[in-house]
Parts: structure tokens; C-alpha cells; sequence
């Protein structure tokens, strides 16, 4: 299994070299910036986090995205909730989206919980819902575990952790890459649109979705100053043993909790989906059939009413 990897990621810097002579070869073409109605939570002077609200409903949701993306993800489910019954918080984490993206070196999964802990305090809801993709369900793992030593109130009444990072193993390759001193940089000068169908392609189970909407999507998350040095600051501080110390919290973490996994992602395997749903005291896995690492793009109808069943229970 590791032989495999390493000849894959032997491929994979193969081809980044072949992209970079391409596009140097090519103007690149900059990615369409999305602009929405959005608002600021100022976290500290340096840092503002970028969100966005949907409907105004007495049941609270905050999203919280995955690496390397933005609050975008959600584009395909946010429509789907009733806005008289819910309010959705689609947050861009530190770093990402429109979010500030400060050289201050603190690009850590606890920094980000740290982050969403503190907006989830500033909107004081009785309790939420707190939904977390890949890196960003690490991230509300950790949120959650922060809030739960406030015993002043129940801040999360439930937890949705969609193909969540929540064990070390062999890094996703584009991860991997990022950490890699020159091909890192390189990586930065391929175009926007190549990286985005790379990524796609690796992220989808179903190529055939592929199309140029999710590829405007995914091109949107490279534009804007400082990228480079979040995404691969970011990369850099997923440390193993740091992360190892913070697995040791899941047994204590009592928030009813539903994970969702894609049984053919071939980026955070299953099994890491399984083990986390015996590790945690009142979470349960469905599995998404002939789906890969991002369901709720993938087959967002699906995780739509997966999600509501839960919550309404």
C-alpha cells in the first residue's frame, strides 16, 4: 500500500512538471472571483472571518468548509434548507475564501477551532447545529470540544462530520505536495483551471458530474493574495503528533453526532469514518453509496436529507 503511494505521487510531480512547461507555454487564464452578500466577524485586529446567512429560522447551522476550499462548497445544499426553519452560517475559515489571510504562522486545526469556537460564542444561540467537511470537520471536532468545557450552556446540540479528518495517516497527494520546498511554490504557477479539474478529479467518484460550473467553483478558491503561503502554511502545521494528542478528546465528546462518508473516498478512507463513529460516545456512520470525498457536492440531495432526518429527530 505504501509502495503504491509513493509510485503515485511519483505521477503526480511528473505531471506538475508537464502542467508548468504547458502553462508557461499559455496565458493563464485568472479564476472568476465569487462575490455574495456576505458579513465580518472580527476574531482579533488581524483577522476577519468572511460568512455568510441564509434564512432566519430559529435552528442555528454553522458550516464550516474544507482545506483548500471556501464557504462555496455548500452552494449545492444551502438552497435546499427552509429558510423559515433554519438559519445557515456558511463561514470562509482563516485563510481561505474572503477571509483574512494574515503571515502570522498560525494556520493549526486548533487556531481554526479556536476561530469557529469563538464566532459560534458571538451568535450565543440556545444551541446549533455545527456541520464540518474533511479538514473542517476536524475542525468542528475540536470547536466542539473547546465549547463543551463552558459549562454555562449547551453550546452544540448536534454534530454532522462529513468525510471528516480525524486520524493522521498517508496525506492526500495534493496535500502532500504543498509540503514539498520549490514543487509547492510551483504548484502556484499551474492554472487555475488545471488545478481545479486535478483536484476534481481525485475528489469525485462519479467523473462524469465533472463539469464547468464545479470547475469555475474550484478555481475560485486559488484567486487572491497570500494564497499560496495559507495553503501551504496550513499544510505544513497538519502535524501527526500534534494531532495525535488531539484524537485522545473523541471518547469524551458526548454531542449526538452523525458522520456521512463516501464509501468510495479515496482521499480520508472509510475505515477512519468507522473507527470515529466507535469512538464517540452517541455518534453514528451512513455510508454514501458510489460516492467519493465531497457527498454534499456530489450527491447533495442525499446528504440533504440525510442531515434533516438527524436533526429532526
Amino acid at each position: 500500500m505504501r509502495a503504491s503511494y509513493k509510485i503515485d505521487r511519483l505521477k503526480i510531480l511528473m505531471l506538475f512538471v508537464i502542467a508548468f512547461y504547458i502553462s508557461s507555454c499559455a496565458q493563464s487564464i485568472p479564476a472568476l472571483k465569487y462575490t455574495t452578500h456576505s458579513s465580518t466577524y472580527t476574531y482579533s485586529p488581524d483577522i476577519e472571518i468572511n460568512y455568510e446567512m441564509i434564512g432566519h429560522g430559529r435552528k442555528k447551522m454553522v458550516f464550516v468548509h474544507g482545506f483548500g476550499t471556501s464557504l462555496h462548497t455548500w452552494d449545492d445544499i444551502k438552497e435546499l434548507f427552509s429558510k423559515d426553519e433554519f438559519t445557515l452560517y456558511l463561514l470562509d475559515m482563516k485563510g481561505f475564501g474572503n477571509s483574512s489571510k494574515p503571515e502570522d504562522d498560525k494556520y493549526s486545526i486548533q487556531e481554526q477551532a479556536n476561530i469557529v469556537a469563538g464566532f459560534i460564542r458571538k451568535i450565543n444561540s440556545r444551541s446549533l447545529y455545527l456541520i464540518g467537511h474533511s479538514y473542517g470537520g476536524g475542525v468542528a471536532l475540536q470547536a466542539d470540544i473547546l465549547l463543551a468545557k463552558d459549562k454555562s450552556k449547551k453550546w452544540v446540540d448536534k454534530l454532522v462530520l462529513i468525510d471528516c479528518l480525524a486520524y493522521m495517516q498517508d496525506a492526500p497527494v495534493f496535500i502532500d505536495l504543498l509540503t514539498i520546498p520549490v514543487v509547492n511554490k510551483l504548484s502556484f504557477q499551474l492554472p487555475n483551471s488545471y488545478k481545479a479539474e486535478f483536484i476534481l478529479g481525485k475528489v469525485f467518484f462519479n467523473k462524469s458530474l465533472i463539469n464547468e460550473k464545479l470547475i469555475e467553483r474550484y478555481a475560485s478558491y486559488y484567486y487572491g493574495e497570500n494564497i499560496p503561503y495559507t495553503f501551504i502554511t496550513t499544510a505544513e502545521q497538519i502535524n501527526p503528533v500534534e494531532y495525535e494528542k488531539l484524537i485522545e478528546a473523541y471518547k469524551s465528546i458526548t454531542t449526538k453526532c452523525l458522520i456521512l462518508w463516501g464509501d468510495n473516498d479515496s482521499i480520508l478512507s472509510l475505515e477512519n469514518g468507522i473507527r470515529l463513529s466507535k469512538e464517540m460516545p452517541n455518534a453514528r456512520i451512513e455510508i454514501i453509496s458510489e460516492c467519493g470525498h465531497v457527498p454534499h457536492e456530489e450527491k447533495p440531495y442525499v446528504i440533504f436529507s440525510r442531515m434533516l432526518m438527524f436533526l429532526k429527530k
